[in-house]
């Protein structure tokens, strides 16, 4: 591993770099006093070794070479960017503190007993949010010193308990330039006297962030990074909540690199998962016996064709490795607004569960619109980006219901809530593992910005105080998770077969149209239903109903379970009680026919037929009187 270590009394400083010579530079405050020149025949390929017998507690150091001063990759922990976005922190070099680097931390006897929670895929509710938009907003009712930091987030644990998160991801939570410099290729040297380019780089995403140092900005005072963080995982794992911790890898990262920083997060700061962003090589992961058993999502597995089936590296598949792309959200949304030809596409995202790895599904994400913007602009709105409004993805696939924006029509904001509730339906009701953007469970809006990397204000900060405004989308998206926990027809270990292969009487799932167990596939049709034999998952039974046409619809009803009639559980179209009957509370269907409103989803769940026992009789006694 490169980057500073102690032995024996030594200091020993180890990097990489091409460079035909290297010094180290060490500081006093800002003042450099010192520099110390590498030897060049201590080098083995590209990797530069230094020891130092001298005490240099009391200095920080960095790197310099032709001239350019560079800070060390794989350090730990910094001074010098305290403040997120302060102009004069974004142009300093960022130096390493010698004696905090090389300090063996104080782990308590908490830490060290501390462990990954291990919560299965299928069980799984994700969360991902930003460190400091999380609570840097004043409605946080965070206190005002751990606004925006990893206290924050301890802070808002009974929320997250509350809205039933059992796992959060977070966008880069480790060192990284957040004032935006000019690019200078692979060699942006960092010296005093580059001017910013007047951009805050929010997100994190960057090929020359410290990956192995929680960033000092996210902390409460400053002075141990490395350690709030780890307060921050326990009180999470305490609360028996995942944290998984996005990392992003270029094709220039070095497999190495790749290992080395995934290792360092998994041991000496527990996270019970990574997210990789970019370079996602399955070779490189499977190769190392530190990362089994670990969860890891990847956009796009790199050579993923080569996943072994047998040996140390098939304890990767299928319980760890996971898909984590657009694919769910835009094939969804599309079949939300009720484009053409998307029944199969439906039926494929429902069911979606692969046998060699999981699959994370979303309906919105930090690149992209908010859930609420999706049904709130036909065209993005990136203005306040700065770059005439030509970054940011053209491929949406949103609807804004009839007025670009805010509207103040009530039909056009009925609407929009009715698609909301259909968006959360169609998330919590599939196979895949559910992620939330934070805030789309209390429709926050980015105002129509689908690219807010730069912007360091209230359209990344989440405003608290809509939980109240928007109280029924809070309590709707509450409530679709609780269904989902407790219903495990909609969250199964094994991919579905659509057969009755242990004989219960119906197909563990399976497809109907408007008319029971026949599917119409032409393109003009946007009607489907679902049935779940809860016999397959220890479970109720449930009948869904999908119509995404802007016509109500007639469904004949597939039978449910002998001796069970339907009960309506979800409509999304009955405004009067938010979409949802409490379950306990249903109410029989006396026929076998149902209306589903336009642009709603209709769930029915079996409940016991009181009168079946009658029904059996009176049938047993015609029977009876028809032989004699």
């Amino acid at each position: 591993m490169l980057g500073l270590k102690k032995e024996n009394d030594k200091y020993i400083f180890t990097v990489a770099c091409s460079k035909e010579k290297l010094y180290l530079n060490l500081y006093s405050g800002n003042r450099k006093v010192k520099q110390i020149a590498f030897d060049p025949a201590l080098r083995i390929g590209d990797v530069w070794r230094l020891e130092v017998s001298e005490d240099l507690g009391e200095y920080s150091y960095c790197y310099e070479t032709d001239h350019h001063i560079f800070t060390d990759p794989d350090g730990t922990v910094f001074e010098g960017r305290k403040k997120f976005g302060n102009l004069k922190d974004g142009t300093r070099i960022l130096k390493t503190p010698i004696q905090e680097a090389v300090a063996i931390p104080e782990e308590s006897e908490e830490w060290m007993n501390d462990r990954p929670l291990g919560i299965p895929y299928e069980d799984s509710i994700l969360y991902r949010l930003h460190v400091r938009g999380f609570t840097k907003h004043h409605s946080s009712h965070v206190p005002k010193d751990e606004r925006g930091t990893f206290r924050g987030i301890i802070d808002k644990i009974p929320y997250l308990k509350e809205l039933g998160i059992n796992g959060i991801e977070l966008m880069p939570p480790y060192e990284f330039n957040e004032v935006m410099l000019p690019d200078f290729g692979s060699e942006n040297p960092y010296q005093t006297e580059i001017k910013p380019t007047g951009k805050i780089n929010y997100w994190g995403f960057t090929k020359d962030a410290m990956q192995l140092a929680p960033k000092s900005a996210y902390t409460s005072d400053h002075k141990n990074p490395r350690n709030e963080f780890r307060t921050m995982v326990l009180a999470l794992h305490k609360a028996g909540i995942e944290v998984i911790v996005d990392l992003y890898f270029t094709s220039e990262t070095l497999p190495d690199q790749i290992s080395q920083v995934m290792r360092y997060w998994r041991i000496h700061y527990h996270v019970d998962g990574i997210h990789m962003i970019g370079n996602a090589p399955f070779s490189v992961i499977a190769r190392d016996p530190y990362l089994s058993r670990f969860k890891i999502f990847a956009d796009h597995w790199e050579d993923g064709n080569e996943m072994p089936h047998h040996g140390p590296a098939a304890g990767l598949k299928p319980r760890y490795l996971a898909d984590y792309n657009n694919g769910f959200q835009d094939d969804m949304r599309r079949v939300l607004k009720g484009d053409e030809d998307m029944l199969r596409t439906l039926m494929y995202r429902i069911e979606e569960h692969p046998t060699d790895r999981a699959t994370i599904h979303y309906m919105a994400n930090v690149g992209g619109f908010s859930l609420m913007d999706a049904l709130s602009y036909d065209r993005k709105h990136n203005e306040l980006n700065h770059e005439d409004n030509r970054d940011g993805t053209d491929q949406n696939h949103s609807w804004n219901c009839g007025e670009e924006g805010k509207s103040r029509k009530k039909s056009v904001k009925l609407l929009r809530k009715k698609m909301w509730r259909n968006a959360y339906v169609l998330l919590m009701l599939s196979q895949g593992t559910p992620l939330i953007q934070a805030g789309d469970e209390f429709a926050a809006t980015r105002l129509g910005n689908n690219n807010a990397y730069c912007q360091d204000n209230e359209i990344n900060w989440l405003d608290w105080s809509l939980i109240s405004k928007n109280e029924d989308f809070y309590n709707f998206a509450k409530y679709m998770i609780d269904f989902r926990r407790r219903h495990a027809v909609f969250r199964q270990k094994e991919p579905l077969r659509n057969l009755d292969y242990r004989s219960v009487g119906i197909p563990d799932a399976s497809f109907h149209g408007v008319n029971a167990w026949k599917t119409d596939f032409e393109n003009f049709r946007r009607q489907l239903g679902v049935m779940y034999a809860g016999a397959y998952a220890g479970d109720d039974s449930f009948l869904v109903l999908y119509n995404f046409h802007w016509e109500k619809h007639s469904f004949l009803l597939a039978h449910p379970p002998v001796g069970m009639v339907w009960a309506v559980s979800i409509d999304t179209a009955n405004e009067a009680v938010n979409g949802i009957i409490q379950e306990g509370s249903e109410v029989a269907l006396l026929h076998n026919a149902l209306v589903v409103e336009p642009r709603s989803i209709v769930v029915l769940k079996a409940i016991k037929d009181i009168h079946y026992r009658a029904k059996k009789k009176k049938s047993s006694a015609a029977r009876k009187t028809k032989r004699a």
